[in-house]
């Protein structure tokens, strides 16, 4: 019952560092954050207004073309700048907040109440025939090898822990076995339990101070369900459902996050939007699902995953965006099932405060390096809830990243105006965006959106809390950078060009929260 991983091919964005002979904007746009000032500017009534309909008057619409020739940078702005609808808004003070065992409780009992779920660990025991198979291998691998004594020495090592295993491992993967108690526990518990399941050997080396839970259904009616839980300090915070006829989904990522692992693409009418291109897969690799066809309007969805998020309790957050989508299955160990892709619906929620959303779009906190002798990897992604929806009802529902408020630091924050935030940006874009002097190094963007809301910056010297406060979001498309692949897709959806802090105008890194 060892599970086939599919291999998921994703480019990493690069980070780029600004050349020594191009020009400097003015210190005062670069200058060091000072958290300290930038919260005296937000209660400085002189520093602009706390007015949020009057920060972008005369701008409905804002329309430039900006170009370098130095620099070979080309910005081309047509784009509709969006208020919210909310009379002011503050700076408060966030941080991490933990999945309860309630919240689990009332997932499971919305989603999935007649259903029996199994501890995942059953995934990743081996039967004996399996580990038969991997003694056979290292034995053939033994003789092929070099006779210089070491190598032959360590692989049978393996072959004698594997004998002793073959004598205890089981002729057959029984489910009952593996009846799930419904509870989440800690990973170092779970670990202690079978030091040599696969499932959470890798949790506990993930995430060895946190909690997990993970269950699926035995798939037996049809149906394959896949429950999972984290709290982890290092990589974030989530729970996740999924359904599917022809597999389990792959759920268990440390990483909280969940578009990120999952091959997917606009659909339009039934077919990839316009930017969307599905390369290196044929009709033969990847086909649609006929059994599980998409006959409901979006609207029909969009109250299914309304009633869903009433009835968990989940108010403070609002649609922001969604459409049809088509999202590869794969089918990991289901014998005779094929790689394919169902049509759904993908429906994204973010937390909403008085009418105002709090995107983390474009990136979260990431810590990535050295700390005196300490390697150090955390990560925080923005929060958001993803709900999927298709013919039979909820097929996914993905929360990340929980975040709770605990003050508010500056109510009736005072922003600079548009007019001055567009200064900034034009100065900006161009030079945070050049790649080089060379012919190929010509950069075209283009913005088509630009939009004020909340988003989370770091605090010094803290990675588990930080400050929600107001930002221009600068949205569009790089047309010098290639989007990553993943599963063959490659989706030239806008992205988030550059954010500027409301209050004092200095720009945000997405990627390092600050």
């Amino acid at each position: 019952m060892k599970r086939r991983k599919l291999a998921l091919a994703m480019g990493l964005a690069a980070s780029m560092m600004l050349s020594a002979c191009q020009p400097s904007p003015d210190s005062s746009i670069v200058r060091n954050k000072d958290f300290d000032n930038m919260l005296a500017e937000a209660g400085n009534t002189e520093n602009g207004t706390s007015s949020v309909a009057d920060l972008a008057q005369n701008y409905d619409v804002y329309q430039t073309t900006i170009q370098n020739d130095s620099l070979q940078v080309t910005v081309n702005v047509d784009a509709q700048v969006d208020i919210p609808k909310t009379d002011s808004m503050s700076v408060m003070r966030v941080r991490q907040s933990n999945l309860t065992q309630e919240l689990l409780d009332c997932v499971r009992q919305t989603l999935a109440p007649d259903v029996t779920f199994y501890d995942a660990s059953a995934f990743d025991t081996q039967t004996r025939d399996q580990v038969e198979q991997e003694i056979q291998g290292l034995k053939v691998l033994q003789n092929e090898v070099e006779d210089d004594g070491v190598s032959r020495e360590e692989i049978q090592r393996e072959i004698d822990e594997l004998q002793e295993k073959y004598e205890s491992a089981p002729l057959e993967v029984t489910w009952s076995d593996y009846l799930s108690d419904g509870l989440i526990h800690s990973t170092e518990e779970r670990y202690e339990q079978d030091r040599d399941n696969a499932t959470y050997a890798w949790q506990h080396e993930m995430n060895p101070d946190g909690e997990v839970f993970y269950s699926v259904s035995d798939g037996k009616d049809g149906r394959y369900i896949s429950l999972y839980v984290q709290n982890n300090e290092d990589y974030g915070n989530c729970i996740r459902y999924s359904r599917d006829r022809h597999a389990y989904v792959d759920v268990d990522s440390v990483v909280a996050d969940r578009s990120c692992h999952l091959g997917r693409w606009l659909l339009e009418d039934g077919f990839p939007a316009e930017g969307v291109l599905l390369v290196d897969i044929s009709e033969d690799d990847l086909a649609e699902y006929a059994d599980t066809p998409l006959t409901i309007t979006q609207e029909q969805a969009k109250e299914q995953a309304g009633e869903l998020l009433q009835t968990l309790g989940m108010t403070d957050f609002s649609y922001c965006e969604g459409g049809m989508y088509g999202e590869i299955i794969s089918p990991d160990y289901i014998e005779g099932e094929k790689l394919g892709y169902r049509k759904v619906y993908i429906l994204k929620y973010l937390r909403n405060i008085d009418g105002v959303f709090v995107n983390n779009e474009g990136g979260g906190k990431l810590v990535d390096g050295w700390s005196g002798d300490d390697y150090v990897k955390k990560m925080w992604v923005g929060e958001s809830i993803e709900v999927i929806v298709d013919d039979e009802g909820i097929a996914g529902f993905y929360y990340c990243s929980p975040m709770e408020i605990v003050e508010t630091v500056v109510e009736q924050a005072s922003m600079k105006s548009f007019e001055e935030i567009k200064d900034i940006f034009e100065q900006m874009v161009v030079v945070t965006n050049a790649l080089g002097s060379d012919e190929e190094d010509k950069v075209t963007i283009d913005i088509d959106r630009v939009v004020l809301r909340y988003t989370r910056i770091s605090e010094r010297d803290s990675f588990d809390t930080g400050l929600l406060v107001p930002v221009w979001d600068f949205m569009g498309r790089n047309l010098a950078k290639k989007p990553a692949a993943m599963f063959g897709v490659i989706s030239s959806e806008d992205t988030c060009i550059m954010t500027i802090n409301a209050i004092d105008g200095t720009v945000i890194d997405r990627e390092l929260g600050y």
